[in-house]
């Protein structure tokens, strides 16, 4: 009695393992198929994206063609060459002419920047040159017909502008408006005197047409 009870017991554990067992191997058959059906997939998917790429299916193994992509055509339209502006027309006689300033204005400029410390004007009564100060600057008297407005200009904004030429065609003089090396002691005014100040100084020196220039 007790063999036959061990007998079913023993029985009934193999069918249990047995039919654990074919469990097992039917979810992994499941499993595989799956996995099978996901590669197919994506290797489908792959080939539907390549031949989308293509203009033609591939002929004899080859390599596809793929579609050449050009850029945006708002990108076009900013790499276009940008037109120039057209220029205005300039008179082949153009030339550079300072306005026409105030003279009387520009002998209290030629007072209020001390000018006259460097500078003698015969037939003005300023104030004499200081004594070590010296002679230092070249007479302005009858200097005004000698030159155009611009030349004073120029002299005034860039006192250096002359001293190659009066190096030149001076070189006896004796007078110490010259450093020794041969740039001007007169000094820049560009950061004090204002534009109407220069323009209305250059007409003080031209009105100085009387009496005799000298260096």
């Amino acid at each position: 009695m007790e063999r036959s009870e061990t007998l079913r017991i023993m029985g009934r554990e193999v069918r249990r393992k047995a039919r654990t067992a074919r469990l097992q191997w039917h979810s992994l058959l499941t499993s595989g198929v799956l996995l099978r059906g996901a590669v197919l997939t994506c290797s489908l998917l792959l080939v539907s994206v390549l031949n989308g790429w293509s203009d033609e299916s591939p002929k004899g193994g080859g390599h596809h063609r793929h579609r050449l992509v050009g850029p945006p055509p708002e990108f076009l339209q900013q790499r276009e060459p940008v037109k120039q502006q057209p220029r205005l027309a300039i008179s082949p006689r153009w030339r550079f002419a300072i306005p026409t300033g105030d003279h009387h204005a520009g002998r209290q400029v030629f007072v209020d920047f001390e000018c006259f410390k460097c500078h003698e004007v015969l037939g003005e009564d300023f104030p004499a040159s200081e004594a070590e100060q010296g002679d230092v600057g070249s007479v302005l008297s009858g200097m005004g017909a000698m030159h155009p407005a611009e030349y004073f200009a120029e002299v005034m904004i860039d006192p250096n502008a002359s001293v190659a030429w009066r190096i030149r065609h001076h070189k006896a003089e004796k007078k110490g408006y010259l450093g020794p090396d041969g740039t001007s002691k007169m000094p820049s005014y560009n950061d004090s005197m204002t534009v109407q100040q220069l323009i209305d100084l250059v007409a003080y020196m031209k009105s100085l047409t009387s009496g005799v220039h000298t260096h």
